[in-house]
């Protein structure tokens, strides 16, 4: 049963029989079953390095040499079978779980590869061994962790905590046992209670060490701070009266929720918010009602990425005025400013579950009718929108951070419209900014769903298509779109939930799993294809 012994002794000339103090580890597992890894017999690595030498001796306590703890040694025959034990118990969070002093607690999750398309779990499957169990701060690229019965590792019921505890058990013979002492001599009250009383101060000073140590292996409760996005957001073509008729679900559908539930959620504002302005002469413009901005705001979209080839669709007056308008209704403002400093200028949001500094860009192609979005490019001395072939990539970069927990995430508008990959600038240009600090990027214009990599063991979202976008019909891919909920732990994706999005004209809906699978097909082959 005893696995570790050691020998208490008095320091006084009396002679008194000698006490063992033990470690019990029947209740105790040094690393979880199910669980692929974790610091084996760490608990009782801590332990034994609270009763070092100066403890010990403090304690009137000595670790016995190698042949004590065997059985042998002069001292042998004066043992009476008392001593104190210290016991050792590990159990997940959702057990019952025992009295004691708590010494470790470690959250574990489930670790899976997110293009296994799964995304939850359950607890049985977690406890049989059918899943893989790693401690979350040890969760790395390329895995995610995946939900278990709906519960993620933030939940205040998530089962999968595992906790180790101790507590000192005194071990005192009584005298209906008939206690012998040295000699097979049998021990008097007196001398028994003595014993009592010489184990229980002793037992006591060990409670104390215990329950006074610094618990270096004792996690708090992760905060998990869920990141939520769509593609591209249109309001014109009618979306905009129902949204203000509907309210957020009449547009967004089932994500409104996901949106309103979300700590941070960012999309890609497709056109001017204004009532005033010059159509520019381009492809298609578009203007919306500036009574959307508090609809937006209601519905818990944080920030929008401006950065794109419809700001300016009604020049300058409107775009300055959508501007103005987005700062009222207190929506961040992504990718664009009266010059460059400010359009590099990120978003900061912070609450009780984490912080983010958001960042917008853009580089996307000349339009057919020659309109070219380097004519809006902002400058040190012009309004526009931040664009990488003005130097905008190196202004973010310069103002990306590795010394925090702050998230920086970049929305990306850019591309080739409807490709189904990125092209090779657009790789080149997001594996940059991957390497220089950018925690999540997330990419928008295609107008179809590309697919998902980790660059530098960053998430990457090429293009999430279309979010609202009416206008769509009898386009190949315009009508799906692909909406994503991430669940981070400091600057680590932990959680990975893709949706499938389905366009009927000005309204979405989530659409059935198994229309995720193009996403995962293309996100497979750009694994495979092994830039």
């Amino acid at each position: 049963m005893c696995l570790l012994s050691f020998f208490l002794i008095c320091s006084c000339k009396e002679e008194i029989p000698v006490d063992y103090l033990t470690l019990d580890l029947t209740e105790y597992q040094a690393v979880p079953a199910g669980a692929a890894e974790g610091p084996p017999y760490a608990e009782t690595a801590f332990l034994l390095s609270l009763l070092g030498e100066e403890a010990l001796r403090d304690l009137g306590l000595r670790m016995p040499a190698a042949d004590e703890a065997a059985g042998g040694g002069q001292d042998a025959e004066a043992r009476t079978g008392t001593g104190i034990c210290i016991e050792v118990f590990s159990y997940w969070g959702g057990e019952e779980p025992p009295d004691g002093i708590v010494i470790s607690r470690v959250w574990y999750v489930p670790a899976s590869d997110p293009l296994e398309r799964r995304v939850e779990t359950s607890l049985d499957a977690c406890i049989s061994g059918s899943e893989v169990l790693i401690p979350l701060q040890t969760l790395a690229p390329p895995l995610v962790a995946l939900k278990i019965d709906g519960l993620s590792a933030g939940d205040e019921r998530y089962p999968l905590v595992r906790t180790v505890s101790c507590r000192v058990r005194q071990e005192i013979p009584s005298p209906d046992r008939g206690s012998q002492g040295s000699g097979g001599k049998k021990i008097g009250v007196g001398a028994l209670n003595k014993i009592r009383e010489r184990i229980a101060a002793r037992a006591a000073g060990l409670e104390g060490l215990l329950i006074g140590a610094q618990k270096n292996l004792i996690e708090e409760r992760p905060r998990i701070f869920w990141v939520c996005s769509g593609g591209d957001l249109m309001l014109d073509r009618g979306a905009a009266g129902i949204l203000l008729r509907e309210g957020p679900e009449g547009i967004l559908g089932e994500t409104a929720a996901f949106i309103s539930q979300a700590d941070l959620s960012l999309v890609n504002l497709e056109g001017a918010v204004s009532s005033r302005g010059v159509k520019t002469p381009k492809s298609f413009n578009f203007r919306f009602d500036p009574k959307i901005v508090p609809a937006l705001k209601n519905a818990g979209i944080d920030a929008v990425l401006l950065a794109n080839n419809h700001s300016f669709d009604y020049g300058e007056t409107a775009f300055l005025d959508t501007l103005q308008n987005l700062k009222d209704g207190r929506i961040g403002i992504l990718g664009v400013g009266l010059n460059d400093d400010e359009a590099s200028t990120p978003f900061l949001f912070e609450n009780e579950a984490g912080s983010a500094r958001c960042f917008g860009i853009a580089s996307f192609p000349r339009e057919w009718n020659g309109w070219d979005g380097l004519s809006v490019a902002a400058l040190p001395d012009k309004a526009g929108i931040l664009h990488a072939r003005k130097g905008g990539g190196e202004k973010l970069k310069a103002r990306f951070s590795m010394d925090d927990d702050t998230l920086d995430i970049v929305l990306f508008h850019g591309g080739v419209e409807w490709s189904t990959s990125p092209n090779t600038s657009t790789r080149e240009f997001y594996t940059d900014l991957a390497q220089a600090g950018a925690d999540l990027i997330i990419g928008s214009h295609p107008h179809v769903v590309q697919g998902f990599e980790w660059i530098a063991g960053k998430p990457v979202f090429w293009s999430l298509g279309n979010y609202v976008f009416g206008g769509m019909e009898n386009t190949i891919g315009g009508e799906e779109g692909l909406f994503v909920r991430m669940g981070f732990s400091g600057k680590s994706l932990v959680y990975f939930e893709p949706y499938a999005l389905r366009l009927t004209h000005t309204k979405t809906s989530i659409a059935p799993r198994e229309n995720l699978e193009t996403f995962y097909t293309r996100s497979t082959e750009l694994r495979e294809a092994n830039y």
